[in-house]
């Protein structure tokens, strides 16, 4: 049935899942399922056991009230787990710093993982940069471009120049 601990009222159950568990990524990238009702003190102190060698403390958040360019939200100790969100345990050095689009992202991969997720496979094209350079015109960076691009890349160039046109500007004279 999984790890379950015969001193609390709760139970880390990881093969086999009721419908009525609420979903923890661990630091490192696990899912566990606990059976409802379940405290967040609940879950820390089993998750601080477990991470006794690393001597690291950790907190636990909502992955719904999670803002880009906001603190993380940690969750009171004593408030129950809900069915519906994920929740993700991280350690409290991240308490003092403003979520970046990697750092979502990076906690999207971490749980889609976690959860078992298919990821689609999207072809990505390289990245040139581009730098001004005396003597050559901006045309001939463009043609460079779209020599190493995809198809869908150079669509999009296509399509780009297209909607290009001059914008004259005209002067109100007061």
């Amino acid at each position: 049935m999984g790890s379950c601990f015969s001193s609390s009222e709760y139970c880390c159950c990881n093969n086999s899942v009721s419908s009525s568990t609420a979903k923890v990524i661990s630091a490192n990238g696990t899912l566990r399922h606990y059976t409802l009702p379940v405290t967040v003190s609940q879950v820390l102190l089993e998750m601080e056991m477990e991470m006794e060698a690393s001597n690291s403390s950790c907190f636990l958040c909502n992955s719904d009230l999670l803002s880009y360019d906001d603190f993380i939200p940690p969750l009171d100790s004593a408030q129950q787990l809900q069915l519906t969100p994920i929740y993700f345990v991280l350690p409290n050095s991240h308490l003092h710093y403003r979520l970046t689009a990697s750092d979502m992202a990076a906690l999207a991969v971490k749980a889609s993982t976690a959860l078992g997720l298919p990821r689609k496979r999207i072809p990505i094209s390289p990245v040139l940069e581009v730098k001004p350079t005396p003597g050559i015109s901006r045309s001939l960076s463009v043609q460079k471009l779209q020599r190493y691009a995809s198809r869908r890349a150079k669509m999009a160039i296509r399509s780009f120049r297209v909607r290009l046109s001059t914008i004259y500007e005209v002067s109100v004279a007061d």
